[in-house]
């Protein structure tokens, strides 16, 4: 698997770890209290059981974004 590109920006750092902060949390609870997540998988949303890590985990998105343009 590729390893994740680090953002430049430090406010895109900070916004990715609180997401993911916020998921393992989510996770977590669920786990902790039986309950199934509500996950995108090929389309569709589906519930899986947190018991398992990977289950959770998907494949990152691959993103083309366009360069910026130079101004004149």
């Amino acid at each position: 698997m590729k390893e994740a590109v680090r953002p430049k920006n430090p406010m895109t750092r900070k916004a990715l770890a609180a997401l993911r902060e916020a998921v393992a949390q989510v996770v977590e609870e669920h786990r902790r209290e039986g309950r199934k997540l509500a996950v995108w998988r090929n389309g569709k949303a589906v519930l899986v059981s947190p018991g398992k890590p990977a289950v959770v985990r998907e494949k990152p998105a691959s993103y083309r974004t366009r360069s910026r343009r130079k101004k004149s």
